[in-house]
């Protein structure tokens, strides 16, 4: 575990191996889900050669368009086309927007059309009056960044309706191959077919960092990068790169040597932390599914491979009828759509864990998903393995497991009260595993056995990132809010929580603290993100201030503050069928000027699946500072975590608590969607 502390310098060669080591650590599991695809079927359609694929994020839509302006959307649960459209010319981007009821289509002539989603009848229509070869919407969707025939890139309002920004980038990247923004929406990488590649921030039209690609695998070899790709689950982006050179040797046939890698580089310092060799050139390439897998297909084959990035090779692939034009991975990474040169789109599921398959047998499952309620304190668990002769061991929950010589296997596991997550891990004697994951409901009105009861939570792993900021240079200090923060990671540490604290974070202290948490909680039970400083809200969006920011407009908010979405977008990368909690004690006073588009506290925010959000105070309002060693809410919240209770009543009676010892100025509220009764402490 790494902590992060205030002003402390960070050499970047071990920060960089530092995220290698945790990106194969916790890939351990990604890697041994081999993941395959599996067929759903054909969707034949009236498109030509299709040019964009998009999914609703929570993949019950799909839409495409194709080179000549036409559209269609499909219903993915029935498998039926929804509508069809036009907009006039080559489709250049699809988005869904406005919670998946609206699509947003960009055509080559600089077309913005909308749509309602579910019949893709037009609901608006406007113009950026340019002509996009490359588009992306960022990831709060209000703005379109994109690079015309000029190779200018421009920021284009949604909401506003107008263009923002210019930056001529002509004489810095040649050829686009790639536009891509990072987790946070604050940066933005255009990446050059000779791999010079740039990241500048959108917002203020500053370039902030330049770097040269390449592979430089052969002395004399010349590089050339086809297709990149990035996404919001990992601070990882990756290219495709042909290295062409002429071998010892000499040439032989009058060709030179091809080499085809995929490359993985480190965002925040664009240097190489992977390299992979790969069968065929890579014309495109999705960073999916998940963190640690990438998807790419030559033009010239008629076949999409899977790259598994902790393996470092390809694990799978899947051949279509026809050469494949655009390939697109939902965001919940349970879909792969492919269009071809005929206008077909082929749909595949993502399946994990394909072969041997793990049967559970014993209790009935509900779907997996914890609707099962075990009347008992233990689960007489049994199972049965596809392929039990290649089988070396099973272990449940980590405890060894007995394969009979039919494959079959059984187990007692101790349940804690509420949902329990099992695992049951299969090795091979190859040393590959495989996984099932089962969720099962304890009824918690049972007697607490004696080892649950002195507070074991060693069946669950549970991992927090803790942030109090108060020594703020450009404002006045607060006074409670590091006391909180200690607090808080004291508390959680009892109750069984690995935890990384960061005080008075500087604004990369808190990035570079928010991408370790995401890397660490991709398998986890419980997760928590605590933040007790100044937090500000801007046209609807949540920022969490660094201690030094130095703000003087709602430009700087934008520029210089943490926005919360960003620690949403890495929270849905966690195990959504556990517990992950956002508790912001962050409406403190607010000093800084914001403007007419900002206000004092926070706006709703809508929490990912399996996720809670707790905020200290109501939408607009300040939180008290407390005028005793904590914040008012902070104190009482950490009163009743120490209280054996269902996580809701933890929140409702600190709710309740906050608003009687304010006389009802202070107001906490909470967002929530849980899936299962869940506990912080048993007894």
């Amino acid at each position: 575990m790494v902590t992060l502390l205030v002003k402390e310098e960070v050499d970047l060669k071990n920060l960089i191996s530092l995220k290698l080591i945790l990106l194969l650590f916790t890939g351990y599991i990604s890697s041994a889900q081999q993941i395959s695809f599996v067929p759903v079927g054909k969707l034949t359609s009236s498109l030509d050669r299709v040019t964009a694929v998009a999914f609703s994020s929570d993949a019950k839509f799909m839409v495409a368009g194709d080179r000549k302006g036409n559209l269609q959307v499909w219903d993915l649960d029935e498998l039926r086309p929804l509508g069809k459209a036009k907009v006039g010319d080559d489709v250049v981007h699809l988005e869904f927007l406005k919670d998946n009821t609206e699509v947003l289509a960009v055509n080559a002539s600089g077309k913005l059309t909308y749509f309602f989603s579910n019949n893709l009848s037009k609901s608006n229509e406007g113009s950026i009056s340019d002509t996009p070869i490359l588009a992306v919407v960022d990831p709060e969707k209000q703005f379109i960044s994109y690079i015309n025939k000029s190779n200018e890139l421009k920021v284009f309002s949604l909401r506003a309706n107008m263009l923002q920004a210019t930056v001529n980038i002509s004489n810095r990247v040649k050829k686009p191959i790639y536009l891509g923004y990072d987790r946070f929406g604050q940066q933005l990488a255009i990446m050059g077919e000779d791999g010079t590649t740039i990241i500048c921030n959108p917002t203020n039209q500053r370039i902030v960092r330049e770097a040269k690609l390449r592979s430089d695998e052969f002395d004399g070899s010349s590089s050339v990068m086809h297709a990149g790709a990035s996404n919001k689950a990992s601070d990882l982006f990756v290219t495709g790169v042909q290295e062409v050179f002429i071998p010892k040797g000499g040439i032989q046939g009058g060709q030179p040597e091809r080499r085809n890698s995929i490359l993985a580089y480190d965002w925040d310092s664009s240097n190489e932390i992977k390299r992979i060799r790969v069968n065929n050139r890579v014309d495109e390439i999705i960073l999916g599914p998940g963190p640690t897998h990438i998807a790419y297909y030559t033009n010239k084959r008629f076949q999409i491979s899977l790259v598994d990035l902790e393996q470092g090779a390809e694990v799978s692939s899947v051949t279509l009828e026809e050469f494949p034009e655009v390939i697109q991975i939902a965001e919940d990474d349970s879909y792969l759509g492919a269009g071809d040169k005929n206008g077909t789109i082929h749909l595949f599921e993502l399946q994990r864990n394909s072969s041997p398959k793990i049967k559970i047998t014993k209790p009935p499952m509900n779907r997996n998903y914890g609707e099962t309620v075990i009347e008992k304190t233990q689960l007489d668990l049994e199972g049965v393995l596809s392929d039990g002769a290649k089988i070396k061991k099973v272990s449940i929950n980590g405890q060894e497991a007995e394969i009979l010589p039919n494959g079959k296997f059984s187990a007692n596991v101790n349940l804690i009260p509420g949902k329990n997550k099992v695992r049951v891990v299969a090795e091979d004697y190859k040393s590959n595993t495989v996984f099932k994951d089962v969720y099962v409901t304890r009824n918690p009105d049972l007697d607490i056995p004696a080892d649950i009861a002195r507070g074991d939570h060693s069946s669950q792993k549970r991992v927090a990132l803790v942030i109090g900021n108060a020594a703020y240079e450009g404002a006045g200090a607060l006074f409670n809010t590091t006391n909180d923060a200690k607090a808080m990671g004291e508390t959680l540490k009892e109750l069984g929580f690995e935890v990384t604290s960061v005080i008075d974070g500087s604004y990369e202290d808190m990035k570079r603290a928010i991408y370790s948490f995401g890397d660490a909680i991709r398998d986890v039970d419980v997760s928590v993100f605590f933040y007790a400083g100044h937090g500000l809200e801007i046209e609807g969006v949540n920022y969490l201030v660094p201690v030094d920011s130095e703000i003087n407009s709602p430009l700087d908010v934008k520029l210089k503050t943490v926005p919360l979405t960003g620690v949403l977008r890495t929270i849905e990368y966690a195990n959504e069928d556990g517990l992950n909690m956002i508790i912001l004690d962050a409406c403190r006073n607010n000093p800084f000027p914001t403007g007419k588009r900002g206000g004092a506290g926070l706006a709703k925010s809508t929490p990912p699946g399996g996720t809670l959000i707790a905020y200290s105070t109501s939408p607009g309002s300040v939180a008290s500072d407390g005028d005793g060693d904590n914040g008012l809410y902070t104190g009482e919240l950490i009163k009743q975590m120490k209280t054996p209770q269902r996580i809701e009543d933890v929140f409702m009676r600190t709710r309740n608590s906050v608003e009687e010892l304010s006389g009802g100025n202070q107001q906490p509220w909470e967002e929530a969607r849980l899936k299962g009764i869940f506990y912080l402490k048993f007894n």
